[in-house]
């Protein structure tokens, strides 16, 4: 038995090897995926005299890969060390959290615009001629969605890792951690993806604050107790404020949809009705200010998404009027702080 025991062990041990040189080896790749980005098509395009309609386009078609590039040329020093010690590929990644957060939200947030500009008829010419020039084999736009591919990678990586780990019976706290920074990380990434392919909307987004929530719902607009019928609608709820678009499927099989901005309720001014007699999926936003007397009366298709929606939102606006509160009379706010904490033991 303990014989058995000790070669499932060690079977452990050579399949986290494994996904571990998986790990460094994709990450190589990646960064000589990003190479032939800056290297290639960036500085090319700094020794060539543009098409008009190309100049100042090229910071929105790169955005920020070539701070990405250079992250990634140490960060693949840092992750090489994990073949010897298989907890640096938790602790690299719990360390740069961050700035991975940071540069990858950037990136992804920008890349329906970047998408958009590299489709178009005459920058496709270009960038194929580009190419040629170049002696790729991988068109751009393939190369432009390696940092969106990659960053959704890791946490599956991550999770073979720990798997194994597990198995191995050795110390797993620093793979959790890094699991679960790295499942927050995608999700924060595709949620300003989501908010990048909104249109129309003529404010500042980073003004609205942090991204809490979103989804695509059918909505109906009521005024003077008229409904109109509903329509697929995306709502971005944000810390300042939350954002109605109409949803616009996409054409193509594997394209994307777009958001037509439609509306904004300011977090501050916002009502909200988390039941409708009658219908227990429904909830209803509104604004208090009569320059927008229209409601918008949302319905989920679970029972579980109305809940999520009603904590979100209830939350948001609980935060608010603790916010008003503390401007109002900041000294009760703290008393009423202090009594909290020392309720809870801190």
């Amino acid at each position: 038995m303990r014989a058995i025991y000790l070669s499932s062990i060690r079977r452990a041990n050579v399949r986290s090897q494994y996904v571990l040189m998986e790990l460094v080896e994709t990450e190589k790749d990646y960064v000589r995926d990003l190479s032939s980005v800056v290297d290639g098509y960036i500085a090319n395009l700094e020794r060539m005299e543009l098409p008009a309609d190309l100049v100042g386009k090229d910071k929105i078609i790169f955005a920020n890969i070539a701070q990405i590039l250079e992250f990634h040329k140490n960060f693949l020093k840092e992750i090489e060390k994990c073949l010897d010690n298989y907890e640096v590929a938790g602790s690299a990644f719990v360390k740069y959290v961050r700035r991975l957060e940071t540069m990858y939200v950037r990136y992804c947030q920008n890349k329906p615009k970047s998408d958009y500009l590299v489709s178009q008829e005459d920058f496709e010419q270009f960038f194929a001629e580009t190419k040629a020039k170049l002696g790729h084999k991988v068109a751009l736009s393939d190369l432009l969605i390696k940092p969106v591919q990659r960053i959704m990678k890791y946490q599956l990586l991550l999770k073979d890792i720990l798997k194994f780990t597990e198995r191995a019976k050795d110390k797993t706290d620093m793979l959790k951690k890094a699991l679960v920074v790295m499942h927050v990380v995608p999700k924060a990434c595709d949620d300003m993806m989501q908010v990048g392919r909104l249109q129309n909307f003529d404010g500042s987004l980073n003004a609205q604050g942090k991204l809490l929530y979103q989804g695509t719902l059918p909505i109906s607009d009521s005024q003077g107790g008229t409904s109109q019928k509903s329509k697929d609608r995306r709502i971005f709820l944000f810390e300042q404020s939350v954002i109605i678009a109409d949803h616009i499927p996409p054409k193509k099989e594997f394209g994307n949809p777009i958001y037509i901005f439609k509306n904004q309720i300011m977090v501050n001014k916002m009502l909200f009705e988390p039941s409708v007699p009658d219908d227990p999926l429904k909830f209803i936003i509104r604004s208090s200010d009569p320059a927008q007397p229209t409601a918008f009366i949302a319905t989920a298709q679970t029972q579980e998404e109305k809940n999520e929606w009603v904590r979100y939102i209830s939350e948001q606006l609980d935060q608010q009027k603790r916010m008003l509160a503390a401007l109002v009379d900041p000294r009760r706010f703290m008393d009423d702080l202090s009594g909290s904490m020392a309720g809870m033991g801190l």
